[in-house]
């Protein structure tokens, strides 16, 4: 912010300018500080988008790993159900269980 109770060596005083230099400088003055207001409040936007985006993107990576980790589990029951048809109880069991987790995680994602 300018502060015109200082003035710039570079610059004259108030006294010594114009009325229409006074008008011009009170104008670049206004100019700057909505500038450094404008300034601020994109500052403001980037970090609260940014922190949205962070937050979203660990969301995205939990959804992602529980993802991985049901279809792992789903394809061992499956396995296990064909492989060993005798216990096809428990294995019909932890299908239902994995399909289950799965379509949480599929119906978070939305």
């Amino acid at each position: 912010m300018t502060d015109t109770n200082f003035p710039s060596p570079n610059l004259p005083s108030q006294q010594s300018l114009t009325p229409l230099e006074r008008g011009l400088l009170s104008l670049v003055e206004r100019l700057t500080n909505a500038f450094e207001h404008s300034t601020a409040q994109l500052e403001h936007l980037e970090r609260r988008s940014t922190g949205l985006l962070d937050e979203r993107l660990t969301e995205l990576e939990t959804l992602l790993d529980r993802s991985i980790s049901s279809q792992r589990t789903f394809n061992e029951a499956l396995l296990d159900l064909l492989s060993a048809p005798e216990s096809s109880g428990r294995s019909v069991e932890e299908l239902c269980s994995t399909l289950g987790e799965l379509s949480s995680v599929y119906s978070k994602r939305r």
